[in-house]
């Protein structure tokens, strides 16, 4: 059986200088045309602004990607959705408007294998630790109540149970996060690597989405409102509470979170920092980590783990207000967007995002700022020319995942189709639909799926048809292909 993969694979990445086809006597081949990339398929090949992060972030971010080789912009949302929470969720900021929660939202875009679990579980562990000891603390506080109870004679007062604090939803539902705002930590962080659940889930079903999307846009903007329910006491009060949010998801789920235009128009998308970014899979040889980033990661956690106790025991409120000099980079960088969202700009048609830009450049250079030295109470303007070099990025990716999801998913398929060609198939050499059917990507197993992405790879000059009639490796076929000499 291997033998037969193998012969019917061929060598990978193998070059011919000799064709493996021939066509009829009476027939020529078309002279291939020039190939041109496929259409928003694949991630844009624009690298994170590591270099933009302060001096401990970056760090971290290091250290997670020589660990996992994940690619930097995945480790670099978890750093800073990590750090956003242990230090930002009691912080206002300055924007060039009012003050601003300086907690932060991101949206993270990698297919199933990328290692965005591996990386957010380096980033988590100080959150980790935080967590688990709360939790046993109030075990034993659950066993001491409930012997105060055993002891209680008629008539006492019985004491009201303890409530463990709880500021971590990794089950993204709303339902979820309202149960963690109740125990009164006064924060919230939601992160999950399956937001599939949440996107594809009952808080986002049709007759939800309205009601999630205003619930999560209301929590990043610091905004309180009510929910009555008829089994609860009270006016179903819900305080302002500081939201992080880091929500990883592959990419099938593009055109059901950018191509929708209610989540668009709604503003839930604009209030998002999102990272789509390119794959490193097939690039990865194992590497062992060293003893200096296995310090470099237990220092990291240490750090998040004390900003975190810091921030649950004192509920103080801080306030970081911008310097001149950042007042006037944030001015700016506001100004020159304003340009560009009016007719005909390269913003027009992100005018939700684009709009927020300054304030999301605010609040990245306020998780910076206090992450770095929590004494700190003022931004610097080298820090915040940095936060709107960040948002540059965010800009963009956003825009390009706003294009990406217009996509019909035979493009993506398309995608994957080629770069199966290229390299199992050398460049300029002749194919049939059989070798593909059998041994191709799954989505081209059936014939008339198979059909469509040949024929989109044809429209883009990867391949060309041959005549029917061609003989490839011996054997005349009625469907026949070429892959570009310049595949």
């Amino acid at each position: 059986m291997l033998a037969r993969i193998k012969s019917l694979i061929g060598r990978t990445g193998a070059k011919t200088s000799t064709p493996n086809f021939s066509v009829p006597s009476s027939e020529t081949v078309t002279a291939p045309q020039e190939p041109s990339p496929l259409p928003h398929a694949e991630p844009p090949s624009v690298e994170f602004p590591l270099a933009c992060l302060t001096p401990k972030l970056r760090s971290a971010a290091e250290v997670i990607v020589r660990k996992t080789q994940a690619p930097a912009a995945l480790a670099a949302q978890s750093v800073l959705s990590v750090a956003s929470l242990a230090v930002a969720s009691r912080t206002q900021v300055q924007t060039l408007g009012s003050s601003a929660n300086a907690t932060a939202a991101f949206v993270t875009i990698a297919r199933s294998g990328e290692r965005k679990s591996a990386a957010d579980k380096i980033a988590r562990t100080g959150i980790d630790r935080v967590i688990m000891r709360l939790r046993e603390e109030h075990k034993i506080a659950m066993g001491n109540h409930k012997a105060a109870l055993s002891g209680l004679g008629r008539g006492d007062e019985r004491p009201e149970a303890p409530v463990c604090p709880s500021f971590l939803v990794t089950e993204a539902t709303i339902e979820g996060a309202f149960k963690a705002i109740a125990t009164g930590c006064g924060f919230l962080g939601w992160f999950t690597d399956e937001a599939a659940a949440f996107w594809g889930g009952y808080s986002m079903s049709k007759d939800q989405r309205a009601k999630s999307s205003g619930v999560v846009s209301n929590l990043w903007d610091g905004a309180y409102f009510f929910r009555p329910r008829g089994s609860q006491d009270g006016d179903g009060y819900v305080p302002p509470t500081a939201t992080t949010i880091n929500l990883m998801f592959q990419p099938t789920l593009i055109r059901d979170t950018y191509g929708d235009e209610f989540l668009i128009g709604q503003g839930l998308l604009a209030r998002m920092l999102p990272s789509w970014p390119e794959s490193k899979m097939g690039k990865r040889k194992y590497r062992r980590p060293s003893p200096e980033d296995e310090a470099a990661a237990a220092h990291f956690h240490d750090a998040i783990e004390a900003c975190l106790v810091a921030t649950l025991e004192d509920p103080t409120e801080r306030m970081l207000s911008l310097s001149e000099e950042a007042l006037g980079v944030c001015i700016e960088f506001h100004d020159n967007i304003e340009r560009e969202l009016g007719p005909g700009g390269w913003a027009a048609d992100i005018s939700g995002f684009a709009a927020k830009a300054p304030e999301h450049a605010c609040r990245l250079a306020a998780i910076m700022t206090c992450f770095e030295d929590r004494e700190i109470d003022v931004i610097s303007g080298d820090v915040m020319e940095s936060a709107c070099k960040m948002v540059k990025y965010y800009l963009s990716q956003h825009r390009y995942l706003c294009i990406a999801a217009t996509n019909e998913t035979d493009v993506a398929h398309a995608q994957t189709l080629l770069d199966w060609l290229r390299r199992n198939i050398a460049a300029g050499e002749g194919f049939a639909t059989d070798r593909i059917l059998q041994l191709g990507p799954v989505h081209t197993r059936r014939a008339k799926s198979l059909d469509r992405m040949l024929g989109i790879l044809k429209q883009y000059g990867w391949i060309n048809e041959l005549p029917s009639g061609t003989t490839i490796d011996g054997k005349k076929r009625r469907k026949a292909y070429r892959l570009s000499p310049k595949a």
